[in-house]
């Protein structure tokens, strides 16, 4: 099974506060340079809204729920881990932890969220109030980096562990959708902070705006079917929340790596549909199986025609719940 980290990774990641995040970035844009395979993980304040109805797809209440909950909600901690081309570390830190300003009286956040990351994850709110970073400083100096608006970086992702077209899934048992849909919600927090705006209102123009700011990415949800079935759908053990293997940046990008190496080139090769993966939607085939050619879909073509009433009818805003 999957191991927890050692003393020795522990050792190569670097918590960021304001007060050294200009050394920070600074550093990796110095290490982007040869280390050009980027994940993320995150630390969420739970989900705290659900937009109104009706919808005309399930795509997009999912999409409204991303963008309700990424607008009015501040994310307490961003990873950032960098690999080289074949999946080794850079000397010294090769993953950066910056954590952001949030103030527990003006910030909307889920109860139950909230305390499982003071709780189990050790969250400092204290000195995140006082010594956090600031969401548009943070967005100008990540611009500085080279890390975006690049092609030759790489992010990689696990972008929905349900597809993001299809209705969510329900019961007392059921993951919030910012596990769900991890891959998804990283990015709609990463955009906010480099655009310090809300998100677009139609999925299609958040598909464009990934393009642009993030035009190389690669979706493990597509290609975990080559690997051992629990290599990132399993629990991960070090994660005091108990999320799955696949919101941790590390196990991302080790189960990248231990994809073949030929076709782990051809996921960024140009034009592919896999270079500008509809991060919300699941690869459709032309009926020869895995080895068929993915259609491409319009970004903003409805994924189903119909809503049950029952997924339509959500209070404007919910807090608590996860």
């Amino acid at each position: 099974g999957p191991q927890a980290p050692s003393k020795r990774q522990e050792r190569r990641t670097q918590d960021v506060w304001a007060s050294n995040l200009v050394d920070a970035m600074n550093k990796i844009a110095e290490v982007s340079e040869s280390h050009q395979y980027v994940a993320m993980d995150m630390l969420f304040p739970g989900t705290v809204a659900r937009p109104m109805g009706p919808f005309c797809s399930y795509m997009e209440y999912n999409y409204q729920t991303l963008k309700c909950n990424v607008d009015l909600t501040r994310v307490l901690q961003i990873g950032l881990t960098l690999l080289d081309s074949e999946g080794r570390r850079p000397k010294g830190i090769s993953t950066w932890r910056f954590n952001f300003a949030f103030d527990t009286s003006e910030d909307r956040f889920s109860y139950e969220a909230l305390d499982a990351l003071r709780r189990d994850c050790g969250v400092d709110l204290a000195k995140h109030h006082s010594q956090g970073i600031q969401p548009h400083e943070f967005g100008e100096q990540l611009m500085t980096t080279g890390l975006v608006l690049n092609e030759n970086i790489r992010w990689i992702t696990f972008g929905c562990s349900s597809n993001f077209s299809e209705r969510p899934p329900e019961g007392a048992q059921v993951r919030p959708p910012w596990v769900t849909f991890c891959g998804v919600y990283n990015f709609g927090y990463l955009l906010q902070l480099l655009t310090s705006q809300s998100l677009p209102d139609k999925a299609g123009d958040f598909h464009e705006s990934l393009n642009l700011f993030f035009p190389s990415r690669c979706n493990m949800a597509w290609h975990a079917h080559q690997l051992h079935p629990h290599t990132l759908t399993g629990k991960d053990p070090s994660d005091p929340q108990h999320r799955p293997l696949f919101c941790s940046a590390h196990h991302v990008l080790e189960a990248f790596f231990r994809l073949p190496e030929s076709f782990r080139t051809s996921l960024f090769v140009e034009g592919d549909p896999d270079a500008l993966f509809f991060d919300l939607a699941e690869p459709q085939t032309d009926g020869q199986g895995q080895n068929g050619k993915r259609r491409k879909r319009s970004a903003t073509a409805p994924a189903a025609t119909h809503v049950s009433s029952d997924a339509t009818r959500c209070p404007a805003a919910k807090t608590g719940g996860g």
